[in-house]
């Protein structure tokens, strides 16, 4: 028994000395330049139960790896494609084992470089289109700052992106959301969330975050044109118009607001039941229609919708003159409404000038001509239809 206990404690004594042996190995080629060398004497010490607890085995194989994966060598990297991967946990276990600290400045100097790295790999990955490598990357640089108790937020952020163009939204959301939990201090993230929800059909989130941004970045332009957007998609023209309203606070010389605010109070109007609402609100849709231009001369939005305006109010007065059994009351109420329907036509003819293939324009044009008995531009603008 004594021999054969002796004989045990001799092999497990030669087991030991050869996994030193390795690790030294590992140590020399890798100081020599021969990397592969190196990499084929320190695999097998860090899975020996005696050797892969030891600060030294890791650390040395951290840098065998680092100078693969920071290297100039294509083929070696090509190689040995995880060398960054591999190298980032190394240096986490050496500081894990190193107890007293003697290297822990040295392993972290040398993990910055690597968190660097990866997001630059990630970057360069997103940029190739290639995003599970890109979110691969970026989570290397997550977890390696974590490894300093500190957050990466670029690198979160950045994976948001490559999943969202990826086109795994539920992922691009929890990660954008999660870059806003750890201080990634920009309002766009919540633009991002908030159109990605809307684009899910989930209005009412999209609302809700775009609102929670508000309450961060109050006077956001970006934000509030995205509320008063998805307010309007939801039918929720009260609040909608609030939101126009306080925009317009912050930026009262924006024509696309003011044109907005128009098409508001043309809906009220139509949803008035008291002529002298309706009349009000029509005023008002004017009024705020033709800010819009003297902003923005050149915004047709703001010139079509001012001569839809103008026909909605002569269809009202033409409804009314339906009622009339006077001939010279109806005449009379006739004349007023034509009056009101041609106002459309200067603003029509501007709109198709700012765009000449707009048909809804056009249609307007040749009905306008033919009740003024223009022939010439009811034939031009019939041309142009192809009718």
């Amino acid at each position: 028994m004594k021999n054969l206990l002796t004989i045990i404690g001799a092999t497990a004594t030669l087991g030991l000395a050869a996994q030193n042996a390795n690790v030294v190995s590992a140590y020399n080629y890798m100081k020599d330049g021969n990397l592969p060398k190196a990499v084929e004497y320190i695999e097998p010490a860090i899975l020996d139960a005696k050797t892969s607890v030891v600060e030294k085995t890791w650390r040395y194989r951290a840098e065998i790896y680092r100078l693969i994966a920071l290297g100039e060598d294509a083929a070696l990297k090509q190689q040995f494609p995880d060398a960054l991967d591999r190298a980032a946990e190394s240096y986490m276990k050496a500081n894990e084992l190193d107890e007293k600290g003697a290297y822990k400045r040295e392993n972290s100097q040398a993990l910055a470089a690597l968190q660097g790295a990866s997001l630059n790999a990630g970057n360069d990955a997103f940029t190739a289109k290639e995003y599970d490598r890109a979110i691969a990357c970026y989570g290397r640089s997550e977890q390696i700052a974590k490894s300093f108790g500190q957050a990466d937020t670029n690198a979160v952020f950045n994976s948001a992106l490559a999943y969202e163009a990826k086109g795994d939204a539920a992922m691009a959301i929890e990660r954008y959301k999660e870059s806003i939990r750890i201080g990634y201090a920009k309002p766009e993230v919540y633009r991002y969330i908030a159109s990605l929800q809307n684009k899910a059909g989930d209005r009412d989130a999209a609302i809700a975050t775009t609102r929670e941004g508000l309450t961060k970045y109050a006077g956001n332009k970006e934000l509030m044109l995205d509320l008063i957007t998805f307010l309007l998609a939801a039918d929720k023209s009260d609040e909608a118009e609030a939101g126009v309203k306080a925009a317009l606070e912050v930026d009262p010389g924006n024509a696309v607001l003011w044109s907005v605010l128009g098409g508001l109070y043309d809906k009220k109007a139509s949803d008035a039941k008291d002529e002298a609402g309706i009349m009000g609100w029509y005023a008002k849709a004017e009024e705020a229609y033709k800010k819009s231009i003297e902003i923005d001369p050149k915004f047709f939005d703001a010139y079509f919708n001012i001569g839809v305006l103008y026909n909605n109010r002569a269809a009202f007065e033409y409804e009314k003159c339906n009622k009339l059994k006077s001939d010279a009351e109806y005449t009379k109420c006739k004349t007023a409404a034509d009056a009101i329907y041609l106002k459309a036509v200067p603003f029509f003819e501007q709109a198709h000038a700012l765009n000449p293939t707009d048909v809804q324009t056009m249609e307007q044009l040749k009905k306008l001509y033919a009740k003024t008995g223009d022939t010439v531009k009811y034939e031009q603008m019939k041309a142009k239809l192809g009718k």
